[in-house]
This record gives structure tokens, sequence and C-alpha cells, in this order.
């Protein structure tokens, strides 16, 4: 068959086939090396070839560096359109293989988050170029975007995009429900216009992909029985959400937190997966701005040169995450697993033991109590005697005029009691109030009481030596390292069939495999949980009825026990490089942890032992102060 140009009629001539899909095959052009030739197996209809030879003439520089774009169409001796000219993608991998720590190591094995991250705001630049120019890519998911090393994303399949031209629209009547919004859910995609809203649905469920380990947003555990993946998009399930216990919903076990990012990141998933309303969902400009920001925010982890995280977080979530699965999340090939000498580690050890030990104080006795010598309650107020001495005279003049030829011996007993009355207004005592003077001695002796009970809990805190000993085991663990690293070997070694067997089956992916019971809801379902190749699936067989029903259980173990038939050990291949690279990576990261705790825990020791010494000097001064202080209380109470 004989193919042409649109544009000028030219022949094109094509090599040898370099791969196929669904509708058609790839050709390189010969004399274009920078070309490619996309030949339908069938003649497409006359929508499609209005909607290619549109598209071909709206081939703008910036689509071309985001899409492989339709640069011209292809046409048979007839005239029929039978494919299109693309530019040629060379050296990139499928989106998805960036997701899972296992596929990551194989396709990008030095891959950090940064990577992800700076993938990530390459796809949402390359979604923003199609939807500049009024298109709409419908069909989202992760089988259309191809990754370069360099992290640069190119979107494929770009002929079922929605394209519009002169006011004619080209739907894009395919779809996959996974990456479908909920407000379409259950609709047909043929003839069905849609919007850029419904792309950025999809966006936010690549991007959750790409930064949550391939985490699907709406797989999860629901409280009451089964909840599918479309259903739960259906019905605003964000498994991660402020929401999603209130709506019965888990995240899966060993993933991380939605705000492990930020606190911007997790409000645009929160708004993207928010039941449909007027607001717009979060656009690809407003991804890229925070993907950036959060790019400029990420800083190296202090345990870990694989980690990179973001710099305001208190703590690295993929420590953490590691701790928590014992999966290493990422990892460089490193050629030496246990690099630093005995001799580093004694000099660091000696700047340790260098630090000047606080040394326990002997306890202080509380001062004593002392005698008190309170004065006598005064029975009746100042007021009361004045009113009671008035009182007595006027008895006693009365006592004088009732006998006025009498003895006055009544009288005089009514004033001298009446003197006694007025007796308290005479001349103040020279020591003044002597119940204040009392008063004082006792605020003395409670100050001094309370600043020896601190000193006593100053010489006797422990947190110096317990810190110096959490640090002598960090210390012995790094020197270890080596013999940990060797008995990893060794182990290694011993089950050298069943590595092999583990190795094998690991490249036979879920996701690779057409299997007629399992559904891609499932796929993602079995991904979102850990479980995306024959390895995966004989490990941890017991899980797999809770994730998906019966009849794709059997299916998926009947065809992982298909694969280990497949399987025939080989005594002389040994070890295998990538086995003994991942025990070194995980030895380096411990190594690097402990190097890391070492030089932390120094600079703890120095500060502990320079606020131990502050704090004491400060109280003892305080306390020579507070017992002069009482000193002279007592002295005046004296």
């Amino acid at each position: 068959m004989n193919l042409f140009r649109g544009v000028n009629k030219t022949p094109v001539k094509l090599g040898k086939e370099l791969g196929r899909g669904g509708e058609g095959a790839v050709f390189p052009v010969i004399g274009a090396p920078g070309m490619v030739a996309k030949i339908y197996f069938k003649l497409p209809s006359p929508a499609k070839a209005d909607k290619l030879r549109a598209m071909s003439k709206h081939a703008s520089p910036a689509l071309l560096r985001a899409a492989a774009w339709p640069l011209d169409v292809l046409s048979d001796e007839s005239g029929a359109l039978r494919g299109f000219l693309m530019a040629r993608i060379d050296a990139r991998e499928d989106l998805h293989e960036l997701y899972s720590p296992k596929s990551r190591r194989r396709a990008f094995p030095n891959a950090d988050f940064r990577f992800l991250v700076r993938v990530a705001t390459n796809l949402a630049r390359a979604f923003a170029q199609v939807h500049a120019q009024g298109n709409v890519i419908g069909d989202v998911n992760h089988g259309n975007a191809l990754v370069g090393r360099d992290g640069t994303v190119v979107l494929i399949d770009c002929d079922s995009f929605q394209v519009r031209n002169t006011g004619r629209t080209f739907t894009c009547d395919v779809g996959v429900p996974l990456f479908t919004p909920p407000e379409l859910a259950g609709r047909a995609f043929r003839g069905l216009a849609r919007t850029s809203n419904h792309d950025s649905f999809g966006l936010a469920v690549l991007l959750f992909h790409l930064l949550y380990l391939g985490r699907h947003p709406f797989a999860g555990r629901f409280d009451h029985g089964d909840m599918p993946i479309e259903r739960a998009i259906a019905e605003s399930r964000f498994v991660y959400g402020a929401n999603a216990a209130a709506q019965g919903m888990t995240a899966p076990p060993g993933t991380l937190p939605l705000d492990a990012f930020g606190e911007k990141v997790a409000r645009l998933f929160e708004a993207a997966f928010a039941a449909p309303c007027d607001t717009p969902r979060p656009s690809p400009g407003a991804w890229i701005e925070a993907l950036q920001e959060l790019e400029t925010e990420l800083a190296s982890c202090d345990f870990s040169v694989a980690h990179v995280r973001p710099r305001r977080a208190p703590d690295c979530c993929w420590c953490a995450h590691e701790k928590r699965t014992g999966m290493q999340v990422f990892g460089r090939q490193l050629v030496d697993a246990v690099t630093v000498s005995a001799m580093r580690i004694a000099r660091m050890w000696d700047n340790i033991v260098a630090i000047p030990r606080p040394q326990a104080q002997p306890p202080l006795e509380q001062p004593k109590p002392g005698a008190h010598y309170f004065m006598a309650p005064d029975w009746l107020g100042s007021r009361a005697r004045v009113y009671l001495g008035l009182s007595l005279v006027i008895f006693g003049l009365v006592a004088l005029g009732v006998k006025p030829g009498g003895t006055p011996w009544s009288s005089l007993f009514y004033f001298g009691s009446a003197i006694a009355c007025f007796w308290p207004f005479r001349k103040r005592p020279r020591h003044g109030n002597r119940v204040a003077v009392e008063a004082a001695v006792l605020r003395a002796r409670e100050h001094v009481a309370a600043l020896v009970n601190h000193w006593n809990s100053l010489s006797d805190d422990g947190r110096f030596e317990a810190t110096l000993e959490k640090l002598e085991e960090v210390k012995q663990r790094l020197i270890d390292l080596p013999r940990l690293r060797a008995d990893s070997i060794k182990v290694l070694a011993e089950k050298a069939a069943e590595v092999q067997r583990d190795r094998f089956l690991s490249l036979f992916r879920i996701n690779k495999v057409t299997l007629p019971r399992l559904s891609d809801s499932d796929i993602a379902m079995l991904a979102s949980h850990g479980i995306d190749s024959a390895d995966d699936v004989l490990r941890r067989t017991t899980e797999l009825p809770r994730l998906v029903d019966i009849w794709a259980t059997r299916e998926l173990q009947s065809w992982a026990s298909d694969q280990v038939r497949k399987f025939s050990f080989d005594p002389a291949r040994g070890l295998e490089p990538e086995d003994v690279r991942e025990v070194d990576q995980l030895v380096h990261a411990q190594q690097e942890q402990f190097l890391a705790t070492l030089d932390q825990g120094e600079k703890e020791l120095r500060m502990l032992a320079e606020e131990l010494q502050m704090r004491r000097e400060s109280t003892r001064r305080d306390l020579d102060q507070a017992r002069a202080t009482l000193a002279e209380a007592e002295k005046e109470l004296a």
C-alpha cells in the first residue's frame, strides 16, 4: 500500500513495525528519523478522518512539545485516510512505571521524590497546553502519558482527544471509569461533549497516583461491605479526605496521610475530589503553581540520602513509611553499602564522650519550720471596746446619781472597767505589726522550700545519661552494619532458588495481562494495596478475597501459578546483582540514619550540658538570695 502526505501529496515510505495497539500499528518513516506513522487496521470513519485533518492544521509548537499531536494525515492511492504522522518519541516509559517502588527501581532507578514532583508538574503543564488550544483530553488514564529520563512528559493517543474546529466539536468517544468524574458516571461517552473541568478530575487522579505511591484516591475499605472504585467515585467517597470516616471509608494500610506534602496540596486534592458543585475543580495552572512551590520547599532528609521531604514538615514521611511498612520507597544504585570506616566512628564517639558530663549533686534539706509567736487574738474589735467603755462611764455616773450620799465603789468599778476598754489606744510597739512579720517569715520559708525542690530535681536530671545510652546503642548498630550486610547476603545465597523465583514472578505485572474476570477497578484496588505482580499474588493470596470477588481471586491465583510453572532455577547464576543492590541500599540507608543520629546526638548532649549548668547556677543564686531573705525575716521576728 502506497501512502501519501495530505499537505503536499508526497509519497511516504515506512520501515519495520515499532509497536501496535488496539487501533493500529506504529512505523518509522524512512528518510525522516524524527517522525513515525500510525496506521489504522481499519479505515477510520469520515468523522474521525475530518478530526485528524483538523488536528494536523492546528499543530502548534507548544502542542508538539506536550503531545504526540498529528503533524499530517496519510492517505492511500484512492484518497482514503489511513493514518497520520507524528513526532517520534524515544527513550520514554509509561507514567505508571513511576508509581510503585518496584517498578520505579526498574524503570527509573535514580528517581527520588523531587523527580516525582517534577514529573507531576510537567504532566499538569501538558494538560494546560492541550486546554489552551480549546481541546479536551477526555480519555484521561495513565496509559496516555510517557515520561522521559529528564522528567518531561508527552501525551500520546491524541487522536482520541476532543477537538473543536470552526464551530464543530469532535468528541472523545472513549474513557476509563477510574478517571471519570462523578457527574459523568454511568453515561455513554459516544457523542458526549466534555469540558476541561472533567479533565481536571482525571489529572488529579493521575497526580495522586504519582505522589502517593500508586494509590487510587477512591480505593479503600468500606465499613458496610464492598465498595467498588466506580461507585466510590460516583458518591464522592474520597478515601483520604476529611469526610472519609463519616462516609464509612478507611484508607488502605501502609499509606501516606493526605497532608504529607503540605496543606496546599492537600486542599487541592480535597477540592478536586469533592462532590460536584458550581465551583470548578483545581485547574492545571493551580497544580503547576502548587507543585512548583512544593519542589522549592523540598530538602534532604537528615537520616537517608535517598529521601527528599518537605522542609517544613516536622519529620520525614518516607522514613516513617519505610519503618511502618518495611519497604524501601526510594533508593539509588550504590557501589558500596558500608562506606564509613571504624576510625571515623571512633572519632565521632570520642567527640561525644569528650562532652563534660554533668555530675550528680547531693540533694539539699528543706528549711526547719522554726517557732511562731502569734499575738493573742483580740476578743472584741476596737470600735466595740470604745462603745463598751462609754457605756461603763454612763453606768458609773448613773450609779453616783442613784446613791449620791452612798459609797462610790460601784461607780469606781464602772470607771475602772471603762479605762481598761480604752487601753488599746496606747502607743504602737517599736517592731511594728508582728503578724505581718511572721507572714513574711512564712513566705520566705515557702520560697526557699520551692527552690530546694527545684535544685533537687536538677541534681537528679537523668536526660544526659539517657541520651548518651541511646547514642551508644546507635554506635554499636553502626559498627554491626557490615556483619548485618554479610548475614543478609548469606540468606540470599541460601535462598537463591526462592529469590530467583520471586524476581522472575515480579516481572509479570497484573496491569499487563488480560484476565476476563479482572476489571480495571480490581487492578486499581489491588495496586492501592501494593499488589501488582504475580509475586505479590502468591505472597499475599489470603488478602485477595477482601479486595476482589472470589472469581477474580481464583483467576489471579491460577494466573500466578501458571507463571510459577514457567520458572526454572539456574544454580550457575548465583546472586542477582539487583538483589545485592537492594540489600546495599537498605544497609546504606541505615548507615546514613545512624550517622545523622550520632551527629545530632552530639549537639543535643552539648545543649543539655550547657542548659543544666545554666539552670543550676541560676537556681543556686536564687536559693542564696532566698536564704538571706529568710534569715533577715527571722531576725526581725526574733
